[in-house]
């Protein structure tokens, strides 16, 4: 399942040598928070890991698979009706066709979640 277009929206993207800058909207009416939480919506971690993995697929216009996580950090709350608009930041490399890459989704000083893993084409 994705996420992007529905769950999250991409409305400023920046593609660099290594380099991956975007802005994302979350939509804060979005059922998975019926769920997660009622009153009190929250984006799920599994859903930043998510964002990461989709983000990085549509900048570097290839499907990819998580391979392993070195580092997963989940550091404050991501509450949707308060932030909506974040930012993704990811650095990463390619060896030998396997993308190492160190991401974090923040808005401003706060840091949501952080992430260092590798992934590799599907």
């Amino acid at each position: 399942m994705t996420l992007i277009n529905d769950f999250f929206s991409i409305v400023q993207q920046e593609n660099s040598s290594g380099s991956i800058n975007a802005k994302i909207t979350i939509n804060p009416a979005h059922a998975i928070f019926n769920g997660h939480f009622p009153g009190k919506p929250v984006v799920p971690g599994v859903c930043m890991l998510q964002i990461i993995l989709e983000v990085t697929e549509k900048i570097l216009s290839q499907r990819l698979k998580l391979i392993t996580a070195e580092s997963i950090k989940f550091l404050s709350v991501l509450e949707p009706t308060v932030n909506n608009e974040i930012e993704v930041g990811i650095k990463y490399t390619i060896e030998h066709g396997v993308i190492l890459l160190s991401a974090n989704l923040f808005s401003g000083p706060v840091i949501f979640f952080k992430l260092k893993a590798a992934l590799t084409p599907v």
